[in-house]
């Protein structure tokens, strides 16, 4: 089995090669952009001998994610996230068919596609959707026709639906480092939906996911499911995330700062749970996606600030 994949230098794609350099799995990663599909053949064409008969995967993490930008482009989201994604996801099944080998195409989608949970209970992934935001729209748009292709190309296709990312490095309309920067310069009145709950994984944790999902379809010559959270399973509340990140950055002040934190509304699309159900993902690898706790990627995350900053 050969990985490739996009999206590299994106908050998830730049921790993925670690992750299937772990397993020994081989990957190569794909530079073009998605609205260059032609650039994308030639690059393919480069790709060095493959086996007849082995599975080929292409992990699609590339797309146009921030949800400020995609409610206003929404344009731009619609051709970013759908119209550009199934021609390089065609362009390489294609590819890989003059080959012989097998494709199989693993779509990094999102949790936010859900229809918002009447309960307090994990979204599994029978339950109903209906995304509330532009980037949303685009990913389950482009699910159902990804779905489509996959049955008029007949090639594998695994829908990974993930939920929130934390990251040691994270471009700054992600909530952490959003949060840190709140922390830093002590700006914690008006939070938007401090007292609401999402469902939380490191970038690591989902990268070691998706390439264990990889090793685990190659055993199995087979997606036994369509659709598979990528999730912790577990609620953490931005209040909760402000105070962890307090207490890593003043340890010895800490209470002063909590105190003064308070809420402000949430975005348009907001609901106050959004927690998945990883037991899908249990029952299928016998592992738990969520290894590395909050505590530890805040720390991480400040180390690598630290390590940037201009005094250092």
């Amino acid at each position: 089995m050969k990985v490739f994949y996009n999206g590299s230098t994106g908050s998830l794609g730049q921790y993925f090669e670690a992750s299937l350099t772990k397993l020994g799995i081989e990957g190569r990663t794909l530079h073009s952009r998605l609205e260059n599909s032609g650039t994308l053949a030639l690059e393919l064409g480069s790709t060095p001998a493959v086996v007849p008969g082995e599975l080929l995967f292409l992990i699609h993490m590339a797309a146009l994610v921030s949800v400020k930008a995609c409610e206003e482009d929404p344009s731009k989201a619609f051709q970013t996230n759908v119209t550009h994604t199934i021609e390089t996801v065609g362009t390489f099944v294609r590819w890989a068919r003059q080959l012989n080998t097998t494709p199989v195409v693993v779509y990094v989608s999102t949790g936010h596609v859900y229809k918002a949970p009447s309960e307090r209970k994990p979204v599994t992934e029978d339950d109903p959707v209906a995304p509330r935001s532009v980037y949303a729209r685009t990913k389950l748009e482009a699910e159902k026709r990804l779905q489509e292709l996959a049955e008029q190309l007949g090639f594998l296709l695994l829908i990974g639906r993930v939920f929130g990312l934390v990251a040691p490095r994270q471009p700054s309309h992600y909530v952490l480092p959003g949060l840190i920067r709140r922390v830093r310069t002590k700006a914690l009145a008006g939070i938007p939906g401090l007292d609401y709950f999402r469902d939380y994984l490191d970038s690591r944790d989902v990268c070691d996911t998706l390439a264990l999902l990889c090793a685990t379809v190659a055993t199995l010559k087979a997606v036994p499911f369509s659709v598979l959270n990528i999730c912790s399973g577990k609620g953490v509340s931005i209040r909760h995330m402000v105070e962890e990140i307090i207490r890593a950055m003043r340890p010895h002040g800490h209470q002063k700062m909590l105190s003064s934190m308070s809420a402000g509304p949430g975005r348009p699309d907001d609901v106050p749970w959004l927690v998945g159900s990883s037991e899908r993902f249990k029952t299928l690898t016998g592992k738990n996606p969520h290894t590395i706790g909050l505590a530890e990627t805040i720390r991480d995350t400040l180390s690598e600030g630290a390590q940037k900053s201009p005094q250092n």
